[in-house]
């Protein structure tokens, strides 16, 4: 069995050389922003969007060593939408991964503008992917429409935006509950995890119980979020705490047992959809397993 720690964090250290070789270079003109922009990107995290994509990869028998830019792009998108998340309009964090929030060093608009080249660079990341991997247009342009509907208002921003609406009213119902962080967690698990496969031109039938894995796995890791937000601190977390008590969340609609319930109950979903897979599963069901007994 495949000590998931170690490989975890091997993993974690690959992710972090991509990152830096895949952003412009310290000091390139013009300065500040570049240095913005990599201090969202290389402030630490887990990274466990592109793990997904070299695990799901792997998993399906493919070379995930052509898809690192692809794993790269999600997780420059999940940078975006944390300093997104942040700013005094959202979130108005402190700190994020131990450090200043990207806002609190550089302003907000610097903040904002880091986020849009983070996206836009991203989306130019998973182009640049396709050519690599030989694929053809059609099949990058499938790469980008399932990017792109996974950040758009069908995805991170629509989840968002149903967070804010949400956060005006006394009380959140289960199923607003259930709508917001499918999207703003869930719908980018689910890019991760198939994006890889997408590029070497995996049909969409094979990749749907990889879909169906990620997407229970992201609702699972938001909950385990919420639990965080609740019983962590910041030293331990690496970000600001108890965010969430005034708003909607799986510990104050469900209370702490019935969230540890539900996100256990993902986590058992997510591995059943991987009776339906045809690869190699180990890995992805050990990363579950990690992702629901983590404390950061």
């Amino acid at each position: 069995m495949v000590d998931i720690a170690c490989l975890l964090e091997s993993e974690r250290r690959m992710v972090e050389e991509a990152l830096d070789r895949c952003l412009p270079l310290e000091g390139e003109y013009p300065p500040r922003i570049h240095e913005a922009i990599r201090y969202s990107a290389l402030n630490g995290g887990k990274r466990i969007r592109p793990i997904l994509t070299l695990a799901a990869t792997r998993a399906l028998g493919l070379d995930a060593t052509r898809v690192v830019k692809a794993a790269c792009a999600l997780e420059f998108i999940h940078c975006c939408s944390l300093v997104l998340d942040d700013l005094p309009s959202m979130d108005d964090a402190s700190v994020r991964r131990g450090k200043p929030t990207t806002h609190r060093v550089f302003g907000i608009a610097t903040a904002i503008l880091a986020a849009d080249a983070l996206l836009m660079h991203a989306f130019k990341l998973v182009a640049d992917n396709g050519v690599e991997t030989g694929a053809d247009g059609p099949t990058v342009a499938r790469a980008i429409r399932d990017v792109a509907t996974a950040v758009g208002s069908y995805g991170m921003v629509g989840g968002q935006h149903v967070d804010l609406e949400a956060a005006k009213q006394d009380a959140i119902d289960p199923a607003t509950l259930d709508y917001i962080q499918s999207r703003k967690t869930g719908a980018l698990f689910v890019a991760s995890a198939t994006i890889g496969g997408t590029l070497w031109g995996t049909g969409e039938e094979r990749l749907a119980p990889l879909a169906d894995y990620s997407r229970h796995l992201g609702l699972a890791y938001q909950i385990v979020d919420d639990l965080l937000d609740v019983e962590g601190d910041v030293g331990t977390v690496g970000k600001d705490v108890h965010q969430d008590a005034d708003k909607g969340s799986f510990v104050t609609v469900h209370g702490l047992e019935g969230a540890r319930e539900a996100a256990r109950n993902l986590g058992s979903l997510a591995k059943a959809a991987l009776d339906e897979f045809e690869g190699d599963p180990e890995t992805l069901g050990q990363i579950v397993d990690f992702c629901l007994s983590r404390t950061c």
